[in-house]
């Protein structure tokens, strides 16, 4: 009977000691799962501005796109660019920067650029739907024929309003002088005092866009403004 305790005794001991290991492997397991959210948050907490995508996607930061664009010896490039309150990219292609971001060159990979920049004094006053649809390429000129066009189509063209800021989000594509075909999904908005652009710009070539639009309009869809 003393022998048979004894072994009981060793049992229960043994016992004691593994069920906190497995408990704590297990919280290990969940936390491990926890770990890693599903998407990128890109956020501006000052500005009061964010979109989701997807993990995975490399980040070009402010501080580098900043640096590029202050090479622009562009006519008023250098004023633009400091009133530059919050930007940054996004890029499937580890390859990309911010040239490559800055650049209206069709990009065989998904790059997405969020811009926030108040507006300079002669552009308050002037500012409207069209000039907002025509931060990138004329093409409200290209749509009633002002300006010679390449060819080009439009799939979405319509008013976005948010709690901060209304403007118009666009879906277009066009043949470049290269021969090459883009697609640019294009949110620009204006703050509702008229002092801040916000703009959230996603393009690709067109088989790329075609191939990844699913993902491509949720991330459109997430860009959200509720503004300071």
């Amino acid at each position: 009977m003393l022998y048979l305790e004894k072994i009981r005794n060793n049992f229960m001991n043994r016992r004691s000691v593994a069920m906190p290991l497995i408990v704590i492997s297990a919280a290990l397991v969940l936390l491990s799962g926890c770990a890693q959210p599903s998407k990128i948050y890109a956020t501006s907490k000052n500005e009061g501005v964010y979109f989701a995508l997807p993990q995975g996607w490399k980040k070009i930061p402010q501080k580098s796109l900043a640096a590029h664009e202050a090479t622009s010896t562009a006519t008023g490039a250098a004023d633009r660019a400091a009133s530059v309150l919050w930007q940054e990219a996004y890029t499937t292609n580890r390859d990309y920067n911010a040239k490559t971001v800055m650049s209206l060159a069709t990009p065989e990979s998904p790059i997405v650029y969020v811009r926030v920049r108040s507006l300079l004094g002669d552009e308050i006053n002037s500012i409207s739907y069209n000039s907002l649809r025509d931060l990138i390429v004329p093409l409200t000129e290209w749509v009633n024929g002002t300006t010679k066009a390449p060819e080009f189509d439009i799939f979405n063209d319509e008013e976005r309003v948010e709690k901060g800021a209304r403007g118009i989000h666009s879906v277009y594509q066009f043949t470049q002088t290269d021969g090459t075909k883009q697609t640019i999904d294009q949110t620009s908005l204006l703050s509702n005092d008229h002092s801040i652009i916000y703009v959230l710009l996603i393009r690709c070539s067109t088989s790329c866009y075609d191939k990844n639009h699913a993902e491509l309009e949720k991330i459109a869809a997430s860009f959200t403004v509720r503004g300071k």
